[in-house]
């Protein structure tokens, strides 16, 4: 579930979902509500996945996500892109 295999496509999987979110987030910070509606927004109702994830999946991924350094948060409770550099 993790990792995709011949089982669980990659836009199944938390890596590739992870990746899906990096890219909705990018150098934004967001509130847990508005980057589900930005990431249902363009990936789920355009329908680019085909499985999409449900709301809770998408929770244990950004848990995954920060589990792995990839994503952080502020005082403000906003999620913010480990890999790019904010000014305060």
């Amino acid at each position: 579930m993790i990792l995709p295999n011949k089982y669980v496509t990659l836009t199944e999987s938390f890596f590739g979902l992870s990746a899906l979110i990096l890219d909705v987030l990018m150098k934004k910070k967001m509130t847990i509500d508005k980057l589900w509606n930005e990431f249902k927004k363009k990936y789920i109702d355009s329908n680019i996945i085909h499985t999409p994830p449900t709301y809770q999946k998408f929770i244990y991924v950004l848990e995954f996500m920060y589990l792995s350094d990839m994503i952080s948060y502020n005082d403000k409770g906003e999620i913010l892109n480990e890999n790019i550099e904010f000014k305060n």
